[in-house]
């Protein structure tokens, strides 16, 4: 029976940050939604920006930035008490940036795919912008949501550069599955590393089956 920790602190790693993904994904596409000025390409490409960058380099960028010799993470540890680098928390925080931009995208495609003639209809109708959004493009965009939930889900618990730089491999603490395969075979135990990389392919295929019956059914809500 193999050690079941790495499979506990991947799920819970993934779930937290898939939370807090889930809101800041919504809130930044209901005001980029909004945000019709000529900085809106600049501000969408920070926020895909993890996609396209290497993990190492993201972990790097966090390492500085949560480092207790720097001024964040001094301020971190000396007033607040709280350590960021080599605990979970770190891998929290780095499967949140690396898959943020992915909820990002689903949610602001979902608002986008909305006739704006139905919103201004309401607004006619003297609906306010927060009644509009919480019970005419959120309940529209639902699917969209959801997509965007289960592949951040699914981005964080494969996270394996910015989580080893930010996060380290520390055996019952920070040893997301990821990790776990890769030290595994520095270790000389395959056979070991073969039963989680089974465990990540079948999740893997549900993900995938998911979207697809999700991109199979009529995009028009009923």
């Amino acid at each position: 029976m193999p050690d079941l920790t790495p499979l506990w602190i991947s799920i819970k790693v993934s779930l937290i940050s898939t939370i807090i993904v889930c809101i800041l994904g919504i809130f930044l596409a209901k005001l980029m939604h909004r945000y019709k000025g000529k900085m809106r390409p600049i501000i969408e490409s920070i926020i895909m920006l993890p996609i396209v960058l290497p993990p190492t380099v993201m972990g790097f960028i966090l390492l500085i930035i949560f480092s207790k010799n720097k001024l964040f993470g001094g301020i971190l540890d000396e007033v607040f008490h709280v350590q960021i680098i080599f605990t979970w928390v770190g891998a929290v925080i780095a499967a949140v940036i690396v898959s943020l931009p992915l909820m990002y995208q689903h949610v602001i495609n979902g608002f986008q795919s909305i006739n704006p003639k139905m919103l201004n209809s309401a607004r006619t109708m003297g609906a306010s912008e927060s009644k509009i959004f919480r019970q005419i493009i959120l309940p529209l965009s639902k699917r969209a949501i959801f997509s965007g939930i289960v592949m951040s889900f699914a981005r964080a618990l494969g996270e394996f550069g910015a989580t080893l730089m930010i996060a380290g491999y520390i055996p019952g603490l920070t040893n997301t599955l990821p990790l776990e395969i890769y030290f595994l075979v520095q270790a000389g135990e395959e056979h070991k590393a073969w039963i989680w990389v089974l465990v990540l392919i079948a999740f893997a295929i549900c993900v995938i089956s998911t979207i697809n019956i999700l991109n199979q059914k009529n995009h028009k809500w009923e």
